[in-house]
């Protein structure tokens, strides 16, 4: 096979042929197989508007490493300026996943936006393409979503997936790695523990135990004895480790707790600060208030206003997540930081790079006005 041969091999599409036609060039181009075109303008137009081979401009359309900034310039300038436009569906068949999808189950929410700031900045950092999907929350019928991210071919997957402990999700992702492997893509799983999930699939989780019991080992340390929690989830692996990380500091320190003593979570602030407002009065002597969120902790500082309670003079609230209003407060909240930017750059990394399979990213706590010490 000669150069030119290999060239048009290399830039050839799947079946596709294209029939007698003109370019915008002048250049006739008689039957032959050829990428799959949203116009009349070949790769090999592209190729002479630029002064290189076919198989450099389909290089340059790949996101191949090995094409010089000088090259790759002028074959974008050749492509802007005869309007080539590529058949994405069919490149898609040919060429190798230079891409990550992050897979979320909102687009909204400070949690959410910091973790695709991280995986989008380090995705660019890489020079690779970016693309996020959202499951509306759909989670309970995944077989849809992982087929239409198998169709995608990209090189990562990060999910986001359900931390809902015995949730089917698990057994539905183990059924899909070999598949994923088949096409070459990987699988990370960020911000939740492993549970059932195989090995193959890599785990970006936070120590959100740790952050609690850093956080009720410090309100302790001011004095407080009579403690609430709130925003209590059974079901959730990654609420329960904060939970369960609440309790081990009031344990170490002798202090004895009285499960009623916590308000369930529900997502619905007039509910939470309602059911906040029945609690309290229950818990003799409270002093402390220990939320599983930190938008929790904002309910429960407005239902603490309702019944005529100072924050933090009266009650001290602590939150975790450290979300971007925290600080901005009229009661700057004290809180746990979760690095979940740095989780999204993590996830990218360890599934391009084998960084390990299970990484466990530090918590830290930020003290600001809303604990204060026990008044005497």
């Amino acid at each position: 096979m000669n150069r030119k041969q290999l060239d048009d091999a290399q830039s050839s599409d799947v079946g596709s042929r294209t029939s007698d036609t003109r370019s915008e060039t002048g250049t006739r181009h008689r039957s032959h197989s050829g990428p799959a075109r949203t116009s009349s303008v070949n790769i090999r137009d592209i190729a002479a508007a630029a002064g290189v081979s076919a198989a450099t401009v389909s290089r340059v359309m790949r996101g191949n490493a090995r094409v010089s900034d000088a090259t790759r310039a002028k074959v974008q300038e050749a492509i802007e300026r005869l309007g080539y436009v590529p058949n994405a569906h069919a490149l898609a068949l040919t060429t190798p996943p230079n891409s990550v999808t992050l897979v979320v189950d909102h687009i909204s929410g400070g949690t959410y936006s910091e973790m695709t700031a991280g995986v989008e900045r380090e995705t660019s950092d890489r020079k690779m393409m970016f693309r996020i999907a959202s499951t509306g929350g759909k989670w309970d019928e995944p077989k849809p979503i992982l087929d239409d991210l198998l169709s995608q071919r990209p090189r990562l997957a990060v999910l986001t997936a359900s931390d809902v402990i015995d949730d089917p999700i698990d057994d539905v992702l183990n059924d899909y790695v070999d598949k994923f492997k088949s096409v070459g893509t990987r699988l990370v799983v960020l911000a939740r523990p492993r549970m059932r999930l195989l090995r193959e699939i890599a785990v970006v989780d936070y120590a959100n135990e740790t952050g609690m019991y850093e956080l009720t080992k410090y309100m302790i340390s001011l004095g407080h004895r009579r403690f609430m929690f709130a925003g209590l989830r059974r079901n959730s692996s990654v609420l329960m480790s904060r939970y369960h990380g609440f309790l081990r500091a009031l344990r170490e320190a002798g202090i004895e707790f009285d499960p009623r003593c916590t308000i369930p979570l529900d997502i619905d602030r007039a509910a939470s600060i309602a059911n906040t407002m029945a609690m309290f009065p229950t818990v003799h002597d409270c002093t402390a208030v220990v939320a599983v969120t930190d938008e929790l902790a904002l309910y429960v500082i407005a239902a603490l206003c309702k019944l005529g309670k100072s924050v933090p003079d009266d009650v001290s609230v602590g939150g975790f997540d450290d979300m971007p209003y925290a600080e901005d407060l009229m009661v700057p909240l004290t809180t746990v930081h979760a690095p979940f930017g740095n989780m999204g750059h993590m996830a990218v990394k360890i599934g391009l790079d084998d960084f390990g399979i299970d990484v466990t990213m530090p918590t830290q706590l930020v003290v600001r006005g809303s604990v204060a010490p026990v008044r005497q």
